[in-house]
């Protein structure tokens, strides 16, 4: 084979099997934290060069946007805390963003990227919007529990509707819970373990 063909052909395998290992500019990252001294924001990488940070909005609570730098690094981001000013460093206090006031490094791992050191994963905004979620396994048998959905004031626009079957299971097991292990795990546990459909929340109910 020749090796202009051969080159052609490489390209062409990578370009079927391979998935992208870099980010999307101009699309929104979801980062979900796994512990309840940090807060859930968004992540929009605007170059290159350039990402903004972006609260959550919250009733009666403006939206925090900054601009920060960051690198790239095959696929691998580290985003830096060097050109923070005084004013940006006490609103990102206020808004519980603590770890972006020293640099960040977060690991490609497909769709996701993970910041294993402070517990948050990332993953594209647009695969959860419309379904969100959280994942119960009783025995072994899985149900979804729809969340909340609040609109871009922090306002609830719709309520979840309740899975019956879940709330029967529920209730025929309430009397006897102290027999059971519970497990929650969010983000970057419920990745490792369940996958990335089951970021926003797994929690498992095992009977000792």
């Amino acid at each position: 084979m020749k090796k202009p063909l051969r080159i052609l052909i490489t390209l062409l395998i990578f370009l079927i099997t391979g998935e992208s290992y870099s980010q999307e500019f101009n699309k929104i990252y979801y980062g979900i934290v796994s512990d309840s001294i940090n807060r859930n924001h968004y992540l929009e990488f605007k170059n290159d060069s350039i990402v903004e940070l972006i609260s959550i909005r919250r009733h009666m609570q403006p939206q925090l946007r900054i601009e920060l730098t960051y690198s790239n690094n095959e696929g691998n981001i580290s985003i830096k805390s060097d050109q923070i000013t005084e004013q940006d460093a006490d609103e990102i206090k206020q808004y519980g963003f603590i770890p972006f006031l020293t640099e960040i490094y977060m690991e490609n791992d497909g769709k996701a990227f993970l910041n294993k050191t402070d517990g948050i994963i990332y993953v594209i905004y647009d695969d959860f919007k419309n379904e969100s979620y959280t994942t119960y396994i009783i025995d072994g048998i899985e149900y979804r529990q729809e969340d909340a959905i609040a609109n871009s004031y922090g306002l609830l626009e719709r309520e979840p509707k309740r899975n019956r079957k879940l709330k029967r299971k529920l209730k025929k097991i309430e009397s006897d819970l102290k027999n059971y292990k519970i497990e929650v795990h969010k983000g970057i546990d419920a990745f490792l373990k369940f996958g990335y459909e089951k970021v926003l929340g797994v929690i498992e109910l095992n009977r000792k």
